[in-house]
């Protein structure tokens, strides 16, 4: 997923009607990643699709929780996709998703996919965007 980001970031898109200049590539942050986790594994036992957890918690919270240290944080959501490809296109096509995608603030990111076979989506991906302070 993460050459998928920082091609897609490598060239300037429009975001909806806003238009963004390509972005700097992005690294794969791993302490992060547990945020990404959480709320993958949230939605999927708890069968909801929310970017607030089912515990009230939100994307910085969930990312203060991992110990990382942030200024700007992010987070796009996703439910239902079979493959990388067919997800970044939903996030690509949506403007507020894209927005995460190629803002130039970010400068990491991490991304989990939980399978799930009792919720109402077979899968539950979400994409964590931060930058440390």
């Amino acid at each position: 997923m993460l050459e998928y980001v920082n091609a897609a970031r490598s060239r300037g898109r429009y975001c909806g009607t806003e238009y963004y200049q390509a972005a700097p590539e992005i690294r794969y942050n791993c302490p992060i990643k547990g945020a990404a986790l959480k709320h993958s594994r949230d939605m999927a036992t708890n069968n909801f699709f929310s970017h607030i957890g089912s515990d009230g918690l939100r994307v910085g919270d969930r990312i203060t929780e991992t110990g990382y240290q942030w200024s700007v944080a992010g987070e796009n959501i996703a439910a239902g996709y079979d493959k990388v490809s067919t997800v970044m296109k939903g996030w690509l096509n949506s403007p507020g998703h894209c927005k995460n995608i190629m803002d130039p603030r970010f400068s990491e990111f991490a991304v989990e996919r939980v399978n799930a076979s009792s919720a109402d989506y077979d899968n539950y991906w979400t994409q964590v965007f931060a930058k440390p302070r």
